[in-house]
């Protein structure tokens, strides 16, 4: 199994402090805190837009972001399974693509109705982690996500693998996240036609097995507002299906690659992987055209080419290939549960759900309180 995650080449030279965005406090010794009991594990950022705003604004001055040369660690959490009667049993949940509610100016590509309300919804998720190997430098990944329908309207879904972490699965609380729907690049350079979102909070699926399964490959972001303005009313949602009981007739893949800096996508006929519960493949070998499925594209969605132009459904998110074919990870109650946790009611988390986790180093994380 290839996980797909590059880089964005950024200018490099001196760097000032990092800026936390995870609180943390000691906790002592370096056991693992226990996980939530839905599986997931979660992360609330403290700092606030205008701080996130800031960080991103020096450091891009500086120069002091460059590419990671590395590969990221495959998600290893030591989660506890949820009890399948406390999540439906693997019941359909599902809910209609929303509409963008803010008008202005649309700078959509000429496509298929599908297409065009997809590139709106899909971005770059662009993440710092500081050096290890050079101090006072930030290493940046790339990755993709797509606004998906929630009561926060604040939902982005993504690829696990693109949360930085150790090898015990611990979150590392000094990364800072940034998401770009609608991200490209032309010959004038790097356009943001919606503006960039900063988080506050995010929340990973969990697994026992290592590797883990490519099922359980899904994380979701929270984004803060911008001036009052969710992400979704401002470029609209997908919808989704979570435990889709039969694979429709056709796939959607999308996501913005590395070595082209373009929204790309590709429709390929489905079929059932080995992992269990299964991941979603694309039969036909790689997505090429005018770019490849590759590194960047990881946590781009997976939608249901049954409904693509009524509406795009997501039922899982990209993250790799396994042979040739790109594969998804199919959205199933474990994901669902950490959904309906991020999503809350009324905008809230659902805290019940809520637990501690160990961070970067061996501290105990603050979540939402």
């Amino acid at each position: 199994m290839r996980r797909h995650v590059l880089t964005l080449a950024f200018a490099a030279a001196s760097l000032a402090a990092a800026l936390p965005t995870a609180a943390a406090h000691a906790a002592g010794g370096g056991t693992p805190a226990p996980r939530a009991a839905d599986g997931g594990v979660y992360a609330t950022v403290r700092a606030t837009d205008a701080q996130q705003r800031a960080f991103w604004a020096d450091q891009e001055n500086r120069g002091t972001l460059r590419p990671f040369k590395g590969e990221l660690r495959d998600w290893k959490p030591n989660a506890t399974p949820p009890k399948a009667e406390a999540l439906g049993a693997g019941r359909t949940v599902k809910a209609p693509a929303a509409t963008p509610t803010v008008k202005g100016k649309r700078q959509f590509a000429v496509g298929s109705a599908g297409e065009t309300r997809l590139r709106a919804t899909t971005g770059r998720v662009r993440i710092a982690v500081p050096s290890e190997e050079k101090p006072g430098w930030w290493d940046i990944v790339v990755c993709t996500g797509n606004v998906i329908t929630s009561n926060n309207k604040d939902m982005v879904a993504t690829a696990r693998h693109c949360i930085p972490h150790d090898d015990q699965g611990r979150i590392n609380p000094r990364t800072e996240y940034e998401f770009t729907p609608g991200y490209y690049v032309d010959a004038n350079g790097e356009h943001a036609p919606y503006g960039k979102w900063t988080t506050r909070g995010l929340g990973v699926v969990g697994s026992l097995t290592d590797p883990a399964p490519q099922t359980d490959d899904t994380a979701f972001l929270a984004l803060n507002t911008q001036n009052g303005t969710h992400v979704q009313d401002a470029v609209g949602a997908s919808g989704y299906q979570f435990n889709i009981g039969s694979l429709p007739r056709q796939v959607v893949f999308a996501g913005i690659p590395g070595n082209s800096n373009q929204f790309h996508m590709c429709v390929k006929q489905p079929y059932w992987g080995s992992d269990n519960p299964p991941q979603i493949m694309g039969s036909g070998g790689p997505c090429t055209g005018d770019s490849d499925l590759s590194g960047g594209a990881s946590g781009g969605p997976l939608l249901s080419g049954d409904t693509f132009d009524s509406g795009p459904i997501q039922i899982g998110d990209y993250s790799g290939s396994a042979g040739n074919d790109p594969g998804a990870a199919a959205w199933r109650d474990t994901a669902l549960a950490v959904f309906n946790n991020m999503q809350g009611t009324n905008g809230q988390p659902a805290q019940n759900k809520v637990t501690t986790l160990t961070n970067w180093n061996n501290n105990l994380a603050d979540l939402y309180q």
